[in-house]
């Protein structure tokens, strides 16, 4: 079958036919993949930039891809919620089978990190025609977000750093007096999909949001923040023009973006650090480490889902498909054939959100 392969750590990306012998046990099902999206870890693996990817075992490559939307094709003995034509978005990771977390289902908080990710670290992931998975790690997808579902897997993500913030907050009365989220201010630091949902979940839930980039808005971008109500920043030029903040959302990884910006930190707010990236360098003084402490600021990293957090997502999806949709079909700023895909894999395209693969 055609699949898009890599060989980390080596740079390069290709369209290749592979042979993946996947036979449909108890408990599985045969998925035909029908759009695959691109993210920066996929483009980190493609340029050699992320150590830790590797290939499964036995195998000399590894099959890219790790935000799928998929329809069930062939369904085995002993699958109970899922049938034929369904579509399904799968969950990335997979549990170490030691620890307790990925022993009930929350391998996004493994202890021993010895977990595999599909795509990305010792499992094939889903650039490729069809693949055979485990029922208890796909996701039904409502049929009225068939279209923008390939997004559930980015999105998934922010349900649960979200989710943790809140829970972090309980150390303390975070809310507003008439119990919103209402007085509270957050800075979104990076545009892509991730900043993207960041901002339309912080939104919906009440916070006065500033997308923060160091450039000017693309025309996108600019319908973006103006439909959700939030305030678009080049911090190139209107940095200073920033109010004091509760919440710093970082996604670009780049500490010299957000690190600057914590000085605008209130008494116990928080910094979630999401996005990565290697070989970028800042100074952080004893200063700043005397505020944090002194203002009582919490720093929180967060990183992959639980098949929670995807369920969750597509809640959000669709009840958003009727406040927001022309914003969620806007996030998908190109669509792509499999062959077409290398070329954007090696570098981002000007004024990207997301980019998908069609595959069907």
């Amino acid at each position: 079958m055609k699949a898009i392969v890599v060989r980390p750590p080596n740079k390069g990306v290709s369209v290749e036919e592979v042979e993946i012998k996947e036979r449909v046990g108890v408990g599985q099902v045969r998925i035909k993949s029908v759009m695959t999206g691109i993210c920066g870890t996929d483009r980190g693996i493609v340029n050699g930039k992320l150590s830790f990817s590797y290939p499964p075992k036995d195998y000399n490559f590894l099959i890219l891809g790790h935000e799928a939307l998929g329809r069930v094709e062939e369904v085995g003995e002993g699958v109970k919620e899922l049938k034929k034509g369904d579509y399904v978005v799968p969950v990335v990771r997979r549990g170490c089978g030691v620890c307790l977390n990925c022993k009930i289902g929350r391998q996004d908080f493994c202890e021993t990190g010895n977990f595999i990710e599909a795509g990305i670290r010792g499992k094939h992931g889903f650039m490729r025609e069809e693949y055979v998975d485990d029922e208890k790690y796909l996701v039904k997808v409502p049929e009225e977000v068939v279209d923008i579902a390939v997004l559930t897997e980015p999105f998934s993500n922010v349900v649960k750093a979200i989710n943790g913030l809140l829970f972090v907050q309980r150390r303390m009365v975070w809310n507003c007096e008439d119990s919103s989220f209402e007085c509270r201010t957050a800075f979104v630091v990076g545009t892509g999909p991730i900043g993207t949902f960041f901002s339309l979940l912080l939104r919906t839930l009440g916070f006065d949001v500033y997308i923060l980039n160091k450039r000017d808005a693309s025309p996108t971008e600019e319908y973006i923040a103006e439909k959700i109500g939030a305030t678009f920043v080049d911090t190139e030029k209107e940095s200073d023009k920033l109010p004091p903040t509760d919440l710093i959302v970082d996604t670009s990884g780049v500490p010299s973006a957000f690190i600057p910006l914590m000085k605008k930190m209130k008494h116990n707010s928080a910094l979630i650090l999401f996005g990565t990236i290697e070989g970028e360098r800042a100074e952080i003084t004893s200063d700043l480490v005397t505020e944090i402490v002194e203002k009582n600021i919490i720093i929180m990293g967060s990183v992959n889902a639980s098949k929670r957090d995807f369920q969750e997502a597509l809640n959000y999806l669709s009840i958003w498909k009727y406040r927001y949709g022309d914003v969620l079909s806007r996030m998908i700023t190109s669509m792509v054939s499999v062959e077409e895909a290398p070329k954007v894999l090696m570098s981002k395209p000007k004024g990207e959100i997301k980019t998908v693969i069609k595959w069907a």
